[in-house]
């Protein structure tokens, strides 16, 4: 039997989020902010990067944002992820996510994330969080 892994400290990018190169830029109160350069496996059969990276990416940010207004320890897994697909993502360009908090209560969480690249909106998505402590 495997040791449980820590619970989620808010700090780094996570052992899933480490694995796809997400870096975290900021994490507070006001904004969660991710960047990664997609590689070759990031890629559909297009050549473009896979809408489940874009996903996996806002997801993780929206995360970040949320965690930031909570207090140390406290979970709030995502209930709710809608993604809107804007233009494609290419290769060899960094791609920033910006996420905040638009509400934080004692049971729910929303946030609202973007991905850019190059300036030019690439996703976006809102997210809804149950807060669990």
């Amino acid at each position: 039997m495997t040791d449980a892994p820590p619970p989620f400290s808010g700090n780094g990018p996570g052992p899933f989020s480490a694995l796809l190169g997400f870096r975290v830029v900021q994490a507070d109160e006001e904004r969660a902010v991710l960047e990664v350069e997609p590689r070759p496996e990031h890629l559909n059969g297009g050549g473009i990067v896979h809408g489940g990276y874009l996903s996996a990416l806002l997801d993780t940010a929206t995360g970040h944002a949320i965690h930031a207004r909570l207090p140390a320890g406290v979970p709030a897994p995502h209930v709710q992820l809608t993604v809107q697909y804007v233009r494609a993502a290419l290769p060899g360009e960094t791609l920033v996510c910006e996420a905040r908090a638009v509400n934080v209560g004692r049971r729910i969480g929303s946030t609202e994330a973007e991905v850019h690249q190059g300036g030019r909106v690439i996703a976006r998505a809102v997210a809804s969080h149950a807060v669990l402590g």
